[in-house]
């Protein structure tokens, strides 16, 4: 499975009004969760993101100012039209597991879909 690497951007500031003009920069808000570890508020850039997202991708290292984090998407936040992300929930992923379930769930690069019969 592929992982792609995306460069991040610390956040400081919060709030709806400072959201949307992180997006009006071409930046999406995102998090990072799991393992028992503090969660880390950061923004990602739009191109880049999309880019991986069109090639289906799962898993991702992130280069945070604490050092690079393996992750997988947990949630994509959309606007109500369903048109723009409004936030991106990562969830750390060390092993890799999460990423290989949600290829395999999905049935992208040659991951089979299990049956359930």
């Amino acid at each position: 499975m592929d992982t792609f690497s995306l460069n991040t951007e610390s956040r400081t500031e919060f709030g709806d009004r400072k959201a949307e003009a992180l997006r009006s920069s071409g930046r999406y808000p995102a998090t990072l969760v799991g393992e028992a570890k503090p969660t880390v508020q950061f923004s990602v850039n739009a191109i880049e993101f999309d880019a991986a997202a069109r090639k289906t991708a799962r898993s991702f290292e992130l280069s945070l100012d604490s050092g690079v984090e393996k992750a997988a998407v947990q949630d994509v936040q959309w606007d109500r039209m369903g048109d723009q992300i409004l936030q991106i929930d990562f969830i750390r992923d060390t092993s890799g597991v999460v990423a290989v379930a949600r290829a395999t769930k999905f049935g992208d690069k040659g991951y089979e879909i299990e049956d359930d019969a």
